[in-house]
């Protein structure tokens, strides 16, 4: 998510540092800007989610807000997920092999694939395939249907692949892929026909044998 000004992403970069919350007063202090400018962008940080608040009560006078981040607010942070997923891969690969990498692979596409059921149930082919190709993007693939007709080869290209680096290394990560499309499809086959890992400008998944 893109912030609307510096003083919100201070706001962020505060809370953080303050597991607990932190009141009105503190953080205009902290901002050196009044109460009135640090509660407009407290508004704005808690309509997009990023931050919640709750009241807290005390002995003497009325309760006060306390400004603390939410789960997505915490999101913004950069992670180094990337990092992990390609230690976890070249572990698996090197001290158990590509092929007990590869049955991990689709094992995980077969459960990723079940969670999603529910989204592709009672849809026509064509509109499986759609969304198909947005959980696709959502997973951060930028994917595109090229063709939707499974009788003459069904097509899906992403120009994005999620795990390129360790895909040059290890090939088997994209068995994910290829198991993923063929469950949520009910095709027969998916053929990886050009990868990026690879060289190609695109990774090019052709589907064919369902209905």
């Amino acid at each position: 998510m893109v912030l609307k000004s510096e003083q919100q992403t201070k706001i962020l970069d505060l809370l953080l540092g303050v597991p607990d919350g932190e009141t009105l007063d503190k953080i205009a202090e902290q901002l050196t800007v009044t109460r009135t400018a640090a509660k407009g962008h407290l508004i704005q940080l808690e309509t997009s989610g990023l931050i919640s608040s709750r009241d807290e009560r005390r002995a003497v006078g009325r309760p006060r807000k306390i400004y603390f981040l939410t789960d997505e607010g915490q999101e913004v942070f950069p992670r180094k997920y990337s990092w992990l997923a390609t230690e976890l891969i070249s572990f698996v690969a090197n001290d158990h092999g590509e092929e007990t990498l590869k049955a991990l692979m689709q094992r995980l596409a077969i459960d990723v694939a079940g969670r999603m059921k529910s989204k592709l149930d009672g849809l026509s082919s064509k509109e499986r395939f759609e969304k198909m190709t947005q959980i696709l993007n959502d997973l951060g693939y930028r994917a595109q249907l090229k063709q939707s007709d499974i009788r003459k080869g069904a097509v899906i290209e992403a120009v994005n692949c999620v795990y390129h680096g360790v895909a040059k290394t290890h090939p088997s990560v994209c068995q994910f892929d290829i198991k993923f499309i063929e469950v949520t499809s009910g095709a027969k086959n998916v053929e990886l026909e050009c990868c990026i890992a690879k060289g190609a400008k695109v990774c090019r998944f052709r589907i064919s044998g369902g209905s």
